[in-house]
């Protein structure tokens, strides 16, 4: 883990209204295909083992988002993941989502570390905790901002 992580999403005819525009749902369904690949593919924790396997959520407890301009029908989101804040049992993520290099999105979603069983929220586990805050550590580096 040495660059932020990017999430790379074709804008495809599912996400769109009749008009070829995302329709505004479908930009937190990518948020939610960003977080998990980003737990698997940046932080090297496979995110359905979490909930499978360890028995650990991460649900959204609140998400926000200011559009810029609208994204199209075979247009390619690509959605920067920032860590802004880490607590004992939640953190903070800011999607930056740009097009060809012009920001389209910013957003934000609080999610908490939850027992799967119980469904109540519980403190982040050791081993992920300590890759959060590298990634944290990262985002600082990069001088990442609203």
């Amino acid at each position: 883990m040495d660059t932020l992580y990017i999430h790379r999403a074709p804008v495809r005819f599912t996400h769109t209204d009749p008009a070829g525009y995302v329709f505004f749902p479908r930009f937190f369904e990518m948020f939610q295909a960003a977080v998990e690949d980003w737990f698997t593919h940046c932080l090297g924790l496979n995110y359905a083992e979490q909930i499978l396997t360890h028995g650990v959520g991460f649900p959204t407890a609140h998400t926000e988002c200011d559009f810029k301009r609208p994204c199209r029908l075979g247009e390619v989101l690509e959605l920067t993941v920032v860590l802004e804040k880490l607590g004992r049992s939640s953190f903070t993520l800011r999607f930056d989502g740009h097009v060809g290099g012009e920001l389209r999105l910013t957003a934000r979603s609080v999610l908490v570390a939850i027992e799967m069983v119980h469904g109540r929220p519980r403190s982040i586990g050791a081993q992920l905790r300590e890759r959060l805050e590298r990634y944290l550590s990262l985002c600082r580096e990069a001088g990442t901002r609203d």
